[in-house]
């Protein structure tokens, strides 16, 4: 089996927290020794989740004429609710209900770091009464990769809607812990996947487990095991229970223009009245054109409108979901209404450069929802009278790039609004909840167009309501370096074997917009090799030559350097072999530490302890065999301390509270 070298680098940065686990005993509860949850208060959470598309799921998939509240789907807390801070209440959540969907989006991308890379908070309110879901992936918000669960619960009964889980029989299911507590989940485990950039993890979508153990609607694990969690349970909370995603291992912010710095009361709106021809958020300019003849306009308007009822012009205002991404039950919040004249007006840039448009979430207005749902006096009711109509209602998008002297015009995105050409009209639909709209294929843009069309047109153009809203309009920043961990040094006997360096495990950037530089001084001892297509570097040692040598790589893009140093050892194996009570012992604690850190190890062993982003924090040459660090002025993080002695090397993660 071909390893590379990082893989058993990074071998000390995870130990400790991943514990190995028999077949049929996996982690205990939270709270528990071997436990992996995590508190919902970590400071090593980093950040949280910002935008949510959900699909509501069944109440009963067996039986679906079964209702809660009125309707068969599940209906239990509002999307905003999985938003933000965990709450770790029985609550603050929003339901899936059987098999349904959660497609969530973040700030900032979530990366393949040291141990564990984002968590998932439920709300079992024990440490056995648990409801499960999958875990997906996603670097484009179109290929997801599922991790690889496992569920050894007994499949001879069926576990019924109170019954009870043993958390030693599940792994890498959303759901294991308690309210409070998240399930870890490591990108290392998905490293193999095709078709994914684990050092750009954009999307996590959560999919309830169906418990029910009948063939027809069984889900199964990674190794073709039924799944079984507590089922039925037939209420508008039924299903997963999502209250929180917190991002551990993250790279660079993104800028999103969320609006709600935008200056509103409650139930109002801007329109470019007030005549500045713009407003802005984030670094995006939204252009607005006001006609003060009449009293109308067109571009872009700012609103937090909650009327979800009125049909007609005077409703222009409002969103059919009644606020934008975080708003609460009550409604409200800022969100972006347009208006689409006859000549779309472009999203620009404050910096005047280019920039990749992650994408936005949109939704249908009031006006245009009601418009296609009833028909109105100017258009008609999608689908007509028979329901057979094959209407549509899109949003049209595309870029413009300048590439020397000339403009270049992206393709179009299209995507519905509503949508009625389906052959089983039971699967027509007009968007009434926020849906991510995926941009990055546009590449490098400086103008964004939006623009609409309808299946009903009439002698003056199309017939539905030219409107349509957004929130969360997401632009990624410029690709700049970024260190995912400290690279070790390397010490090996005189004719090893050649030794592979996979670069993309120290250094990530927005899609890989990386470039490397090597540079070493020993050419004597070694050669190295640099892949640009794979980006790894290769090791050959030179037959029978012993030394040391200084290996600095750099990554850069953007103008923006950054280097790590590598110093390599190759030795006499036969006269440079250490005696056993000259190879360091060494123990660190107590871990997690607070204003002092312990290390164990053998006088004139050196000690460097470096932050998350490999930056040296400290650093010492040992003095005895037991070393006091004070650590009061470190913030609370996670850290890295390497001891290195003559004849060994050993790197362990350790955090601060």
């Amino acid at each position: 089996m071909k390893k590379t070298l990082l893989s058993f680098l990074m071998m000390g940065l995870i130990s400790g927290f991943n514990p190995t686990f028999s077949t049929d005993n996996f982690a205990p509860a939270a709270g528990q020794p071997g436990s992996t949850a995590i508190y919902k208060d970590s400071i090593i959470i980093k950040s949280w989740a910002t935008g949510i598309e959900l699909q509501r799921g069944w109440v009963n998939i067996a039986d679906t004429s079964i209702k809660a509240n009125g309707t068969n789907k599940a209906t239990y807390g509002i999307p905003s609710n999985a938003l933000g801070l965990a709450q770790g209440n029985s609550y603050h959540v929003v339901s899936l209900g059987d098999g349904g969907i959660a497609t969530i989006s973040f700030d900032r991308p979530i990366i393949n770091g040291p141990g564990p890379d984002f968590t998932i908070f439920e709300n079992g309110f024990s440490d056995t009464f648990l409801e499960l879901a999958f875990v997906e992936v996603s670097s484009n918000g179109k290929r997801f990769v599922r991790f690889p669960a496992i569920s050894h619960t007994p499949i001879n009964e069926q576990v019924e809607g109170f019954g009870t889980l043993d958390p030693t029989k599940i792994h890498n299911f959303a759901g294991k812990y308690r309210q409070g507590y998240g399930t870890p989940f490591d990108l290392e485990d998905i490293k193999d996947s095709t078709e994914i950039d684990l050092n750009n993890i954009r999307f996590i979508r959560i999919i309830d487990v169906v418990g029910n153990i009948e063939d027809a609607y069984a889900t199964y694990d990674s190794k073709g095991n039924k799944v079984n969690d507590p089922w039925p349970t037939p209420f508008a909370s039924c299903g997963f229970d999502l209250d929180a995603v917190g991002i551990i291992n993250a790279g660079q912010p993104y800028s999103i223009a969320t609006f709600d710095e935008l200056t509103l009361s409650l139930d109002t709106y801007w329109n470019g009245s007030t005549g500045e021809g713009k407003f802005e958020s984030g670094i995006a300019i939204f252009p607005n054109s006001y006609n003060e003849n009449w009293g109308t306009w067109e571009g872009f308007a700012y609103s937090n409108m909650r009327n979800d009822s009125t049909a007609g012009w005077l409703n222009q205002y409002s969103a059919i979901t009644r606020g934008g991404m975080f708003a609460p039950d009550t409604g409200g919040t800022n969100y972006v209404v347009s208006y689409v004249g006859y000549s779309p007006m472009p999203i620009t840039f404050k910096d005047g450069k280019s920039h990749v448009v992650s994408g936005f979430y949109v939704t249908n207005s009031t006006y245009a929802y009601l418009s296609m749902k009833d028909g109105d006096m100017f258009a008609k009711k999608f689908g007509g009278t028979s329901g057979n109509d094959p209407d549509y209602f899109k949003l049209l998008i595309w870029g413009e790039r300048e590439l020397s002297d000339t403009t270049v015009l992206t393709d179009t995105i299209e995507f519905y609004l509503a949508d009625f050409r389906f052959e089983d009209n039971s699967k027509d639909y007009i968007v009434n909840d926020w849906r991510w709209v995926e941009l990055t294929s546009l590449g490098k843009i400086n103008k964004l167009y939006l623009g609409l069309e309808s299946s009903d047109v009439g002698t003056w153009g199309m017939n539905t309501p030219a409107y349509f809203c957004m929130d969360n309009f997401t632009v990624l920043p410029d690709a700049i370096p970024v260190k995912i961990a400290p690279m070790a040094d390397i010490r090996v006997p005189k004719n090893s074997l050649p030794l592979e360096i996979d670069l993309t495990k120290i250094f990530t950037s927005y899609f890989n917009e990386l470039s490397y530089q090597i540079n070493h001084a020993n050419f004597d001892l070694l050669t190295v090799t640099l892949d640009t297509m794979q980006n790894t570097i290769s090791l050959h040692f030179t037959e029978n030559n012993v030394g040391e040598d200084d290996l600095i790589i750099s990554a850069f893009a953007n103008d923006v350097l950054l280097s790590d140093t590598i110093h390599i050892t190759v030795y006499d194996s036969i006269i440079d072999i250490a005696p056993i009570s000259q190879v360091s012992k060494v123990n660190i604690f107590p871990n997690p530490f607070h204003s002092v850190l312990n290390v164990t190890c053998k006088s004139g062993d050196t000690i460097t302890i470096y932050d998350i982003f490999g930056k040296n924090i400290l650093n010492r040459v040992a003095t005895s065999d037991s070393e006091i660090f004070d650590t009061r002025n470190l913030s609370s993080g996670i850290y890295i301390v390497n001891i290195k002695g003559k004849y060994s090397q050993t790197t362990m993660k350790v955090v601060k509270r």
